[in-house]
């Protein structure tokens, strides 16, 4: 774009006095100075879009803008730029190249129609040089500028600095799916499975991985509740950070406290060395709280104010302490229940449980009995250097009817008994297996589970056919929570009557 510049004359000529009258710097200066450094200047009528000065340029001007909007930008990369500030009518343009060797540290561009009044480097200082007052002036101007410049670069640099990692999590996330597509059973792995049961649990925990929320996984001992933990840890954007584990039923309340939070030197007796507790440890990483319903109460509100703020003390400290993992929260308990108890908090309950995953028994899992043994065997084989057991068909029948209460933990057991005194590769039959699963076998045609199941149904069916399908109503004539009688109706797989 192109500039026209003119000398100032006429109205226009007072125009320019009066501007320069009220301008930074200036105003310290007599009339005289003011104008003969007029008849000096040049009035210059710039379009939009027009690039007054250029980065680098020499600094042989600076400007009075008299109208318009004129943008200060610098380049910030090959091919972005970090804008620097905005002027209008009676701010100058181009004052910091006095102080930066003669050399544009920016460009400047105007965006609408302008007029600058253009005035030569060496006319401006010799107009200010012997003003005190028009000297602090002008350093108070540039350092006010300076600042202006460093705030924007730096609000410019964090949001290109978020832009990144958001790239870099969108990056990471395509790259897990990716990995995923080619190897479906990562970051899985452990959680084995061909049911549609388990399908589900995998599906639950791959969507719980791709948020930061907490997590609560609700299911009986030995479904597989710390394997889906971490295995959302992997799949996150955190599995970069630590994944620690605590099981809160091990240990009695001031322990427990020491272990979460962390303790200092001479906090209780034994207290030796300052010691970080695991939230610290897990900081941006993922902590994994087991048995949760166990946590004493008291020490749930603890737990709770660190969710809700991300702050803590130490045990025997006052000072106030940050962290940031994502938590991980498991229990076999029914916290319905354990509330109505007085065991559990309601508040905590909520700040736990955002995403839910509940994970099925194995009684629940049609067909992964199979699937689950044959990688048990070969565990156990690989780890006594033997050859896998061989299963006659009604072993296989025996083990898929039994309702292991245990889960996968009992049959783990169960295949890790089987191999005492026995030879690699030997085969085992329906006559081998413990007493349990023989008894549960010969129990009916589903055994003892399924007689409970079957039981539990009935009751559950006559509840709702009295009470014409309220399922409030009936869960108080069961004695139980509403909640608790939905579980029990979509694990046994119920069809509710309409209500009239």
């Amino acid at each position: 774009m192109t500039a026209r510049s003119v000398r100032p004359a006429g109205s226009s000529r007072l125009e320019v006095l009066e501007r320069l009258r009220r301008a930074p710097v200036l105003r310290q200066l007599e009339l005289g100075a003011l104008d003969r450094l007029a008849s000096r200047s040049a009035l210059r009528a710039l379009e939009p879009g027009t690039t007054l000065v250029g980065e680098d340029e020499p600094a042989e001007a600076l400007y009075l803008v008299l109208e318009g909007r004129i943008t200060v930008h610098k380049r910030s990369g090959p091919h972005e730029t970090s804008v620097l500030g905005v002027r209008g009518a009676g701010d100058w343009v181009g004052e910091s190249a006095l102080l930066e060797g003669g050399r544009r540290g920016a460009s400047v561009t105007t965006q609408s129609a302008a007029r600058v009044l253009e005035v030569p480097a060496a006319v401006f200082l010799e107009a200010v040089i012997g003003n005190a007052e028009a000297i602090l002036d002008l350093l108070r101007t540039l350092n006010t500028r300076q600042r202006e410049s460093d705030t924007l670069l730096i609000d410019a640099l964090r949001r290109k600095q978020d832009q990144l990692e958001a790239s870099n999590r969108a990056l990471r996330r395509e790259n897990r799916r990716l990995r995923g597509a080619l190897d479906a059973d990562e970051p899985f792995a452990g959680f084995l499975g061909r049911s549609a049961a388990a399908e589900r649990a995998r599906t639950a925990a791959h969507r719980a991985a791709e948020s930061d929320l907490p997590v609560l996984l609700l299911g009986e001992t030995g479904t597989g509740k710390e394997i889906l933990a971490r295995g959302i840890h992997v799949a996150s954007d955190r599995a970069e950070r630590p994944f620690l584990a605590l099981n809160c039923a091990l240990f009695t309340e001031a322990v427990l406290e020491s272990e979460l939070f962390g303790h200092v030197r001479g906090a209780f007796t034994g207290a030796i060395a300052d010691k970080p507790g695991l939230v610290e440890a897990a900081n941006e990483g993922t902590l994994f709280l087991d048995e949760i319903a166990d946590m004493p109460v008291a020490l749930q509100g603890s737990l709770l104010r660190f969710l809700e703020l991300g702050e803590f003390r130490r045990l025997g400290e006052t000072r106030l302490r940050s962290a940031r993992p994502r938590v991980v929260a498991a229990t076999a308990v029914d916290l319905d229940e354990a509330i109505a108890q007085g065991r559990f908090r309601r508040d905590l309950l909520y700040r736990l449980d955002v995403v839910r995953i509940e994970i099925p028994p194995l009684r629940e899992r049609p067909g992964d009995v199979a699937v689950l043994l044959t990688h048990l065997s070969r565990a156990v084989a690989a780890r006594l250097g033997v050859e896998p057991l061989r299963f006659t068909p009604g072993a296989l029948q025996a083990l898929d009817r039994y309702a292991f209460p245990g889960n996968v933990r009992e049959l783990a057991n169960e295949v890790e008994r089987l191999y005492v005194g026995r030879p690699g590769g030997d085969e085992v039959g329906a006559a081998d297996l413990s007493r349990k699963v023989r008894e549960a076998e010969t129990g009916g045609a589903d055994g003892y589970a399924g007689a409970v199941r079957r039981f539990k149904a009935r009751l559950v069916e006559e509840a709702l056919a009295e009470t014409g399908g309220s399922q409030a109503e009936a869960a108080r004539r069961l004695g139980m929570e509403p909640s608790n009688l939905s579980r029990l109706i979509r694990r046994l797989g119920i069809s509710r009557p309409e209500v009239a």
